[in-house]
């Protein structure tokens, strides 16, 4: 009987591991650019409803934009703090992820952007965050978006 309720345990552990990680092995390809400059009145010249999403989670200083009549991400560092900021766009096992590397005082209020052909017809969710070199943290997810 003891047997049995350590090999119904083991089996229980493992069928547990396998199951959690079955989402993290989940395949995602990568696109990860560095943004050009632009202006303020460059990302929301023709905005609409329709056109445009921006997120800027509290905590990450970071504001980004996605204009969908452009495939273009937007990234803008809200603050001087040494960190690079990101952008990610993503859905349909891709991501899409546009740094502004203007960290320092210069760079407060710069926006940048990085243009895709990201599949139409999919449903994504945004993500902004900050980082250095080796090292970046991410917010939460905003809601679905679906184009």
């Amino acid at each position: 009987m003891r047997l049995r309720a350590i090999l119904m345990g083991l089996a229980l552990a493992v069928s547990f591991v396998t199951v959690s990680a079955s989402p993290a092995a989940a395949a995602t390809n990568l696109y990860w650019k560095t943004g050009t400059a632009v202006s303020h009145a460059t990302v929301f010249d023709g905005s609409n409803n329709s056109n445009i999403s921006c997120f800027a989670p509290s905590g990450y200083y970071t504001t980004m934009c996605i204009r969908f009549d452009r495939n273009t991400m937007y990234v803008r560092s809200d603050k001087s703090n040494g960190y690079f900021k990101l952008g990610r766009w993503q859905g349909g096992g891709n991501a899409y992820v546009c740094q502004n590397n203007h960290k320092n005082s210069s760079g407060n209020g710069t926006w940048r952007k990085c243009s895709w052909s990201w599949p139409k017809s999919q449903c994504y969710t945004m993500k902004t965050g900050y980082g250095q070199a080796d090292w970046y943290v991410q917010s939460h997810e905003s809601g679905l978006k679906c184009v």
